[in-house]
């Protein structure tokens, strides 16, 4: 199966939601413009099943493409260049720290795109709608509680039922999201009806399976999957909040958010042309929009892994899998499997500075294998929303290997300086629950 054609799947779940949610669709002669008001009775007839569906996606593409710049400000993947108004964050943001309680906008998109993939899953066993609507409704639930799982720190589980109005129950880390991914993925291949569904459902089991831990079902499900297979998330220029984020702010329209200076990347793509990591300089274009607190105006390097509005982003891919899998064989001991798979990875990429294959990575021990295991993830899944979520799991379980994230610290600032943003403020590692939530939930503790 080629890119193209793995890449139509993703698209042929979401590009129809951007239509729907403007245009309405028609039932039992009702003229529907937003799903939200509609009497129950009508969400489960079969002219608004796709719609209620692609509601749910629209929900989860705005938490992805919002979270996922974000995240790479947070993971280094990005380096802040001091813009606060559009396209920006504010400086303890840009600092790389969250302030309890904020990001209650993306904590809400997430939190819609799980109720309204539930209210469908509920509405469409009801009448038994056609299994590709289920298969749809029940693989964004599962990728909606990924999602939220990889993004906060804790987690608010509501009744799956979309008539009980018990309150969430609160629950430290994140397992209880991954719990529910893995039954709807599990839920949607029951649906399944073609081999890319069942890869899109089986590719997204495995991320979950690997963050409860349960590495042979990870590495079960990864196998499965082709080297080649995408599954992409669909961003749109048609409306804002569905843009690429990571592109917008940066696409000097007109925003100039951040640069590639002073990530792992900027040395990185130079030494080797990996065409996995791009960026370019423009020499019309010396710097950032605004002003970087303590630092002043950032040197501009923009990235090139997103070159539109309408860029869709992977939320599934063979190679992922195959990064699952060597994962899986240093958690079993097998440093020298893994290092042969992780190099697999790597070396089908052609340098754009050289031509040739990217070289190998050599590693002498177990410690090292993690390392270029961790760089390699690093790489291969810039700007997809997945670094700090790597970062927060590798910790909880004290995996060896170092990090390439860099030490902005003392690399960005002078040495020495303890007055700048970055030591200012610990780095978060995921997103804290809104006060908008602890404020209605008695079953949610207040901000301490």
């Amino acid at each position: 199966m080629n890119e193209n054609r793995a890449r139509h799947i993703g698209i042929r779940f979401t590009r129809v939601l951007l239509i729907a949610g403007v245009a309405g669709v028609t039932a039992s002669g009702c003229e529907v413009t937003n799903p939200g008001p509609v009497q129950d009775e009508f969400l489960a007839q079969p002219a608004s099943q796709q719609g209620l569906v692609n509601g749910g996606v629209r929900r989860l593409a705005e938490l992805l493409t919002y979270g996922s710049y974000t995240h790479a400000i947070l993971a280094r993947e990005l380096f802040p260049g001091g813009q606060t108004g559009f396209m920006g964050h504010d400086p303890i943001t840009q600092s790389g720290h969250i302030l309890p309680g904020s990001f209650s906008n993306r904590w809400n998109d997430g939190v819609q795109a799980r109720f309204i993939t539930e209210t469908a899953i509920s509405r469409f066993l009801e009448v038994g709608a056609p299994d590709n609507i289920l298969y749809q409704a029940y693989l964004w639930n599962a990728f909606a509680y990924r999602t939220m799982g990889e993004f906060w720190c804790d987690a608010v589980l509501g009744p799956t039922d979309p008539d009980d109005t018990t309150p969430g129950t609160y629950e430290q880390g994140s397992s209880g999201n991954f719990e529910r991914a893995v039954a709807s993925f599990t839920a949607a291949l029951g649906y399944a009806s073609t081999p890319e569904e069942t890869h899109a459902a089986r590719g997204g089991r495995a991320a979950a399976h690997a963050w409860l831990g349960d590495w042979g079902a990870a590495a079960s499900d990864a196998a499965t999957i082709p080297d080649d297979f995408v599954f992409w998330i669909n961003y749109d220029d048609e409306l804002q909040p569905y843009y690429n984020t990571i592109f917008e702010a940066n696409a000097r329209q007109p925003a100039g958010s951040y640069s590639v200076i002073y990530t792992f990347f900027d040395e990185y793509y130079t030494a080797t042309g990996d065409p996995r990591t791009p960026w370019f300089e423009d020499a019309n274009i010396p710097y950032a929009t605004a002003s970087l607190d303590t630092y002043g105006q950032v040197e501009w390097k923009n990235q090139r892994k997103y070159n539109s509005r309408n860029d869709d982003q992977r939320i599934v891919s063979g190679w992922e899998m195959r990064l699952l899998e060597a994962e899986a064989q240093l958690n079993s001991g097998n440093w020298q499997a893994a290092m042969t798979i992780i190099n697999r990875v790597r070396t089908r990429n052609i340098s754009d500075t050289t031509g040739e294959a990217l070289d190998p990575w050599v590693a002498m021990s177990m410690e090292e294998a993690w390392t270029f295991l961790k760089r390699e993830r690093y790489i291969e899944l810039w700007l997809e929303g997945r670094r700090l979520g790597d970062e927060r799991r590798w910790a909880a379980t004290n995996t060896p290997g170092a990090l390439d994230t860099p030490d902005w610290e003392s690399t960005a600032f002078a040495p020495g300086s303890r007055t700048d943003m970055f030591t200012r403020n610990p780095r978060s590692y995921c997103f804290d629950i809104p006060e908008s939530e602890r404020d209605r939930n008695p079953n949610v503790p207040p901000i301490s």
